[in-house]
């Protein structure tokens, strides 16, 4: 699988690499173009002295200038010869640098150094004016220097500019995506656009669209739910009747068994219709009853009491093994349906024979209510669709309509409860928790 794409390191590798580039290409040019001009300009001094050397007699060259101390391997060396070829004026004798025959510049090696050399010759004389090529090249690179270093210093200050500029951009995207990951399902108005970047407006106007789509499509399914719920009730109760009736003038009992198993089939078609209807109630955000304190293990004593004939009828061990004070705040009618789907599913699961018990557990600021049966259990490839709708974990011959945890876990939610199913540490069979806060004790009482 490939790696996500960032949109901002992205831009900024790139940014950040072309503005390097162009900075790099600029101090490179800008040294060689200043390094280039420092020779010039050392040139023209060069022949401007040559042009206005004068006959004032020689200074000492390790003599300070005017009183001014200074690096002798800076100073210029001049030498003048008269029409014979004879020095009139050296200023630094112990350098011996060959007279040159034309007017012009050329660079000079002597046993030490290596020189620049502009020569002025004349009908009368020869005016030789020399510079260190190290000097040069040392007042060159440090003019260059100086001209690149701005350039070298801005660009770290472009680029954390450019990383700012770059995280104002995003912000407004990460808004956007924190805004689109913390929107509830039921919301219908669409994801807002204000602070959205012009280039992003297309993609969040068809998300938009898609949403609006699926809300559409999503609204006629539960509407198709409930109003087949509601037309299938009708024909089920008037079955049920006319059941009663046939019993009623089966005076000897021929048709008792299959009336029997007509009814058991009617009555599971019936059951279906009503966990129909109520999933298309959850389904349709139905208000929820009024909240009020509920006392769980009553809540627990009454499940099992319902649930107990069937428990008997399948030779089910059901009780509660432990009653932990516990006060919760919801409708009772949600927590009543979500109770009486996980005890009937244990104890239909259950082998004859099996157990079911129900313990209600306070810990914290939370109290759980546990329901651990005998049963089979669930595989692990399983496990995470159980919550599914109309799915039936193995073995599929057991009663149900794969309905009841989908149902459970919509009240669940409704209810800001934690619903989980697990396998039993202690082997065979699942354990169904059912998670709540606390009451305050001031709602409690």
């Amino acid at each position: 699988m490939k790696g996500t794409i960032s949109i901002r390191r992205t831009a900024f590798i790139w940014l950040a690499g072309l503005m390097a580039t162009i900075g790099v290409f600029a101090a490179i040019t800008s040294y060689f173009l200043v390094r280039n001009e420092a020779s010039d300009f050392l040139d023209n001094q060069l022949r401007q002295i040559a042009l206005y050397v004068g006959d004032a007699p020689p200074v000492p060259a390790d003599g300070p200038v005017g009183d001014v101390p200074h690096d002798p391997e800076d100073d210029f060396v001049i030498q003048v010869w008269d029409v014979a070829g004879r020095p009139s004026r050296l200023s630094h004798p112990a350098v011996d640098i060959p007279q040159q025959s034309y007017t012009g510049f050329a660079d000079i090696s002597t046993a030490q150094e290596n020189w620049r050399v502009y020569t002025l010759a004349t009908s009368n004389r020869t005016v030789q004016v020399s510079q260190d090529m190290s000097v040069r090249q040392e007042l060159a690179a440090s003019a260059a220097l100086q001209a690149a270093l701005p350039i070298i210093v801005l660009i770290p200050l472009s680029l954390l500019t450019l990383s700012w500029i770059i995280d104002r951009i995003m912000a407004r995207l990460n808004r956007l995506a924190v805004t689109v990951a913390s929107r509830d399902a039921r919301a219908d108005d669409p994801v807002p656009i204000d602070d959205v970047p012009a280039e992003v407006v297309p993609f969040v106007s068809s998300i938009n669209l898609l949403l609006a789509q699926l809300r559409a499509l999503l609204e006629r399914q539960r509407r198709f739910i409930s109003d087949a719920a509601h037309e299938l009730r009708t024909p089920l109760s008037a079955l049920q009747i006319q059941i009663d009736n046939l019993r009623h003038d089966d005076r000897d009992g021929r048709f008792s068994q299959r009336l029997t198993e007509l009814e058991a089939g009617i009555s599971r078609a019936t059951s279906l219709v009503s966990k129909l209807l109520r999933l298309a109630r959850y389904d349709a955000n139905e208000t929820a009853p009024a909240p009020q304190p509920i006392d769980l293990v009553q809540l627990a004593l009454d499940t099992v009491a319902r649930l107990t004939p069937l428990a008997e009828s399948r030779q089910i061990d059901l009780g509660i093994t432990r009653r932990d004070g516990a006060i919760t705040i919801g409708a009772l009618a949600d927590f009543e349906i979500i109770l009486d789907n996980l005890v009937e599913n244990a104890v239909r699961y259950a082998p004859p024979g099996g157990m079911v018990d129900v313990a209600v557990v306070a810990a914290g600021q939370e109290a759980r209510i546990e329901i651990r049966d005998t049963g089979p259990g669930i595989a692990d490839e399983e496990m995470p669709r159980v919550f599914e709708r109309f799915f039936r974990a193995r073995p599929q011959d057991s009663e149900g309509s794969g309905l009841g945890l989908a149902i459970a876990k919509a009240a669940a939610e409704r209810q800001g409860a934690r619903l989980t199913l697990a396998m039993r540490e202690d082997g065979l069979g699942l354990v169904a928790s059912l998670v709540v806060p606390l009451a305050p004790m001031k709602a409690s009482r």
